[in-house]
Parts: C-alpha cells; sequence; structure tokens
C-alpha cells in the first residue's frame, strides 16, 4: 500500500540527488530545515505544508488533525541525507492510513515516485523573458507597465506569469515572487 499523500521540504537549490538516505524521525522542530523548495503530492496538503512551516511548535496538533481525502491518516517523517556529502538535505512527511505502511514501501516509494516528479519539476528550462517578466513583477510594475518594457501583449504577459507560477508551485503573485526570490531568479544577470 502506498502512501496517500506527502509533503517535502527541499533545503537546496538543486536536484534531489540518486543516492540519497532516509531516516525515520519522530522529532518535528528540530530548527535545522530552511527549506527552500516545498512540495506536495496534492493541492489538499498546501495549508497543511506551509502552517507546518509557519508555526513549527504545533506541528504535533497539525499533524493529528491532517486529513486525506477525509480520512484521518498518520504521518512519518523521514530526514533526507545526501549520500554524497553527508548533509540534510530536506524531509518528507508522508501520510498513510491507519493500517500503516512499512519503512521498505516508503522508501522505494520515495526513490520511485517522488524523486523524479519533483525532479521533472525542477529540469523544466525557465526562458530568461519569463525570469525578466517576474522580476518586474516583483519590482512593482503592473502588466501594463511590463507589458510596454517589453514591448508584449497583456496576454504574453499573463503567459510569463502562469509559466512561473506553475514552475514554482505557486498560487498566486506574492507566492511567485517569493518563490523566484527563493529560486535565485530575482538577482541581476552577469555578463560575461
Amino acid at each position: 500500500m502506498k502512501p496517500l499523500g506527502w509533503i517535502l521540504y527541499v533545503n537546496k537549490n538543486l536536484f534531489l540527488e540518486d543516492n540519497v538516505t532516509l531516516s525515520e524521525s519522530n522529532k518535528y522542530c528540530e530548527g535545522y530545515l530552511q527549506p527552500i523548495n516545498v512540495f506536495i503530492s496534492d493541492d489538499s496538503l498546501k495549508k497543511v505544508a506551509y502552517s507546518l512551516l509557519a508555526t513549527p511548535r504545533h506541528t504535533n496538533r497539525i499533524l493529528t488533525a491532517t486529513k486525506v481525502d477525509g480520512q484521518r491518516v498518520i504521518a512519518k517523517k523521514y530526514i533526507i541525507h545526501s549520500d554524497s556529502a553527508s548533509e540534510i538535505i530536506g524531509e518528507i512527511i508522508f501520510f498513510i492510513g491507519i493500517d500503516g505502511c512499512s519503512d521498505f514501501v516508503l522508501k522505494n516509494f520515495f526513490i520511485d515516485d517522488v524523486q523524479p516528479s519533483v525532479n521533472g519539476i525542477n529540469d523544466r528550462k525557465i526562458k530568461q523573458k519569463t525570469k525578466d517578466v517576474v522580476k518586474m513583477i516583483a519590482l512593482g510594475l503592473d502588466r501594463d507597465e511590463v507589458s510596454e518594457l517589453f514591448n508584449l501583449t497583456k496576454r504574453g504577459v499573463d503567459y510569463h506569469i502562469d509559466v512561473a507560477k506553475e514552475v514554482l508551485g505557486a498560487s498566486n503573485k506574492s507566492s511567485m515572487v517569493f518563490q523566484a526570490m527563493q529560486q535565485g531568479w530575482l538577482t541581476s544577470h552577469q555578463h560575461a
């Protein structure tokens, strides 16, 4: 039986390596986690994922109250270590049914399903124009101003915003700007 859902917090702006180790952890407020990326298996866990970041002292209460598809679940947390650098890459919280799920199944699910889906998101190439549009939005320009600046139609500006939101996993412009900042999109260009 596979997990009903999962939340993945990744500390670094990089692909999840092939060689990682998962170790179960019962602690939820260890203080080492400063995620750059947050990935969720489905939108129903978005509120839980961000609540855990905003109020870590309430982690046990939040996880106890979490339901997936209307059913109570058990949360199992694993720390993700890099085999090559022996550093913590992040953590994943699996939500499993009351029947439980073995560590072996969860670790294989991580390798077979979670890693490829997350790396597939990160692997998408972003055009510099999209990053430039996001940068202008972050600076406070509205759609009309960005359209005029880059000689794009308003729909063209919306297209770049939609692509950025999809790639960054953002649900609105504020979240898009925050995620873009975390990804390094808002830094100035480096010319050779």
